[in-house]
């Protein structure tokens, strides 16, 4: 089994760069056998690369930007994916790479709302917090929050299923407008036919889950892996003993959550409070 907290650094932009080909090869009319034999790949490693399963260097994508026509945009794509990955923290980027190869992710949060679910301005008072942090920093962490965000849009996007504690719904964070659009933005979110979100409401006593935030992550052609939240980082792992102890956590905090319909209409009521 991989020991997923000693290895090096997975880079999870490269996942960007392969939706980047993806969508330069459609818009080109060629499928990836026909790329393939004009770069002189397999179609196999054509199609990992897509998937972000395999990273890609200055002359792959100087060579598809010719066979694709993108004019250089290939080849900025591959910068950008290299100047972000020098700022990903390692733990991060293997979360990242991690929710790019599942099939469904469960999430438990119970401070803040989850970073898949964030708005910008919800994610900057969040990272504003941190001590001796720049402002170039907090941008850069927006961006890689944001970034992160768009596997739950992307064709064959993971199911997310995510509880939160009703205190993420009540506790201030960057102000007024900035809960009232957050609330809103869970309501959205929710209409996604991939996207479940439930509250634990404040009258349950339960107390699995106040050790720290959580996700699961689970898909074809790879173990079970939880990731652990503390205070300063994160920890994935991928032991089966492990793993099945936070499902555990999991699923006693989804029999305490309130229904789907509750869950929604407490948002909603907690929307218009922070709009009031």
């Amino acid at each position: 089994m991989q020991n997923i907290e000693q290895e090096p650094a997975l880079i999870a932009p490269r996942a960007k760069f392969g939706v980047h080909l993806r969508e330069y090869r459609k818009m080109a009319g060629m499928r990836q056998k026909a790329l393939a034999a004009a770069l002189g790949w397999s179609v196999s490693k054509i199609s990992m690369v897509e998937r972000g399963e395999r990273p890609a260097d200055e002359e792959f994508a100087r060579a598809a930007d010719t066979a694709l026509g993108a004019g250089g945009g290939l080849l900025g794509r591959w910068r950008e994916t290299v100047e972000h990955a020098a700022h990903w923290p390692v733990w991060l980027a293997q979360l990242a790479e991690i929710e790019q190869q599942a099939d469904i992710l469960c999430t438990w949060q119970p401070l803040i709302v989850p970073g898949l679910l964030q708005t910008s301005a919800y994610a900057h008072a969040i990272f504003s917090g941190k001590p001796c942090i720049t402002d170039e920093e907090v941008e850069q962490s927006v961006a890689a929050r944001m970034e992160r965000q768009r596997v739950l849009h992307r064709e064959g996007s993971p199911t997310l299923w995510a509880i939160l504690d009703e205190g993420v719904l009540t506790r201030l964070t960057g102000g007024e407008a900035v809960m009232a659009e957050q609330m809103r933005q869970l309501l959205t979110l929710d209409e996604h036919p991939r996207i479940n979100i439930r509250v634990l409401p404040r009258t349950s006593s339960l107390t699995t889950g106040l050790q720290g935030a959580f996700i699961l992550a689970g898909g074809t052609g790879m173990p079970d892996m939880a990731y652990l939240e503390s205070i300063t980082m994160g920890q994935l792992t991928a032991d089966s003993g492990r793993v099945r102890e936070v499902r555990l956590k999991y699923e006693m905090l989804h029999d305490e959550a309130l229904p789907r319909r509750a869950s929604i209409q407490l948002i909603r009521e907690m929307a218009e409070k922070w709009t009031n």
